[in-house]
């Protein structure tokens, strides 16, 4: 069972990831179409958009949400620290030992 602690770490992060998700993928799209001159596929599956393209998109926008993500997990982790002075209550996150 998880402890209040455990609920409000996972909307935090569930908030916090998908806001610097959606704020990612606006980012990206502005950069692409500064270099390109176009907009991104807006479905990379679809068949009417070239190959190039959309595997280029979908690396653009796969790498970019994924850094974006864990770096904004990380700093969630030592906002939390600070705050609570305990590590968040996740596996994974708790500061090694050196």
């Amino acid at each position: 069972m998880r402890s209040a602690k455990g609920y409000i770490w996972k909307a935090l992060t569930i908030g916090l990831g998908a806001a610097v998700g959606f704020g990612t993928q606006r980012l990206l799209e502005v950069f692409w179409k500064a270099l390109r001159g176009s907009t991104p596929p807006k479905v990379a599956a679809d068949r009417t958009s070239a190959y190039p393209d959309a595997i280029g998109w979908a690396v653009a926008a796969g790498i970019g949400v994924g850094v974006a993500r864990l770096l904004a997990i990380r700093t969630a982790a030592g906002l939390w620290e600070a705050a609570v002075h305990e590590p968040p209550p996740e596996h994974g996150l708790e500061p090694q030992a050196a």
